[in-house]
């Protein structure tokens, strides 16, 4: 026996929704209530369930916000460390190129060869201009007695010295004395720091005449000084008012220590 479909027009459709519809709408309340009570019993579940995850997706949805907005932050974070990074590189990498040119100019006086230069920041001045503090020590090697070059000329002696830093004399200092020589001659004395940024050179005598201008040497120390490394010139030269039989002769540094930022240690030969 074949099943036969009976095909129903839109317009029969239409008339039977709507004729339910007014059934429903005058029907009587007692009737209408258990319709609605069964629909709600029938349904139940399914509207359980979709309430359930409207009320999950309202929830997890501001917690994915924040997971995002956490993320977006340590990337940030991350980055800017890793620029702050790159930046510190450069710098230390600028620093050691500024070394590397300075000992290089150093090198390139083949008598100082033999001698072994460790490049120090000055740090601060001290009380008065004529002393400076550099940032290395012992830990580095400095010690008492060793000479400090700025501009490739000698400018103070180590007085003082701690693990990480150490005071340099300068040999202006009115306490200050080195061992010199003058110009090419064979003169040897001490050199004395004055008041006013400049030395003195006592006890030359008058017959050795030292004109202005001749360079004055810090004399070859050995351990510690292993060639003669210049440290002034001659600013004036003159009978000394004191006695006849002698030269007034003062020197002034031929570097601007005033300028400088940074010294040479000569470190102590073993």
């Amino acid at each position: 026996m074949t099943q036969k479909w009976t095909r129903v027009s839109r317009r029969m459709l239409f008339t039977w929704c709507l004729l339910g519809g007014l059934i429903c709408m005058f029907a009587p309340v007692s009737l209408t209530s258990k319709l609605q009570l069964a629909y709600t019993y029938v349904f139940s579940w399914p509207l359980q369930a979709g309430h359930s995850l409207s009320v999950a997706s309202a929830t997890f949805s501001p917690l994915r916000n924040v997971s995002k907005s956490t993320d977006a932050e340590v990337a940030t974070t991350e980055y800017r460390q890793l620029k702050n990074r790159v930046a510190n590189l450069e710098a230390r990498l600028r620093e050691a190129r500024r070394e590397i040119e300075q000992l290089s100019g150093v090198r390139a006086v083949p008598q100082w060869e033999r001698m072994e230069f460790l490049l120090a920041d000055i740090t601060l001045p001290g009380q008065n201009q004529d002393v400076l503090r550099i940032n290395r020590g012992q830990q580095y090697g400095v010690a008492v007695g060793q000479y400090v070059m700025g501009d490739m000329s000698i400018i103070g002696v180590v007085s003082d010295v701690s693990p990480k830093g150490a005071k340099v004399k300068l040999i202006t200092d009115p306490t200050s004395q080195i061992a010199v020589t003058l110009g090419e001659s064979e003169i040897k004395r001490f050199m004395k720091g004055e008041v006013g940024n400049v030395a003195k050179i006592p006890l030359v005598s008058a017959l050795q005449p030292v004109p202005k201008g001749t360079k004055v040497y810090a004399k070859k120390m050995p351990g510690l000084l292993d060639v003669p490394v210049i440290a002034g010139q001659v600013r004036q030269c003159r009978i000394d008012p004191e006695d006849s039989s002698v030269l007034d002769i003062t020197v002034e540094p031929v570097c601007e220590i005033a300028g400088l930022t940074s010294v040479m240690v000569i470190l102590s030969s073993p």
